[in-house]
């Protein structure tokens, strides 16, 4: 898959096809023929759920599912950090929670804290 992006840009360009974000891209990684994107958030924004799923023609197939749907959780925070291990796909928050993602549809499977 050919992609090119600028860290701190808003910009991804995947096979010609151009997404443009509501924030500067952060990291991108390949897995499974899925770019998993994390995107910066500034620290005065609400802005949360900031990690896609963006398959080789440039679509976004999906947003990171909503913490708050699988697990009751205060003070929601977008996501600091991105990492796979083989095929397992995890983010994190400034707090150190962690979270197991699937990275063909974005679903939350697991929860811990990392410090």
């Amino acid at each position: 898959m050919s992609i090119n992006f600028s860290q701190y840009d808003n910009e991804l360009l995947v096979n010609n096809n151009k997404i443009v974000f509501d924030h500067n891209i952060r990291h991108v990684l390949e897995i499974n023929d899925t770019l998993i994107v994390l995107l910066g958030i500034p620290n005065n924004s609400s802005y949360l759920n900031n990690v896609f799923g963006i398959d080789e023609h440039g679509k976004i197939k999906w947003r990171i599912q909503s913490i708050g749907d699988v697990f009751p959780m205060k003070n929601q925070l977008p996501f600091e950090n991105l990492m796979v291990n083989g095929t397992n796909v995890f983010v994190s928050d400034f707090y150190g929670r962690r979270f197991s993602l699937n990275p063909a549809n974005g679903e939350i499977l697991s929860s811990d804290v990392v410090r």
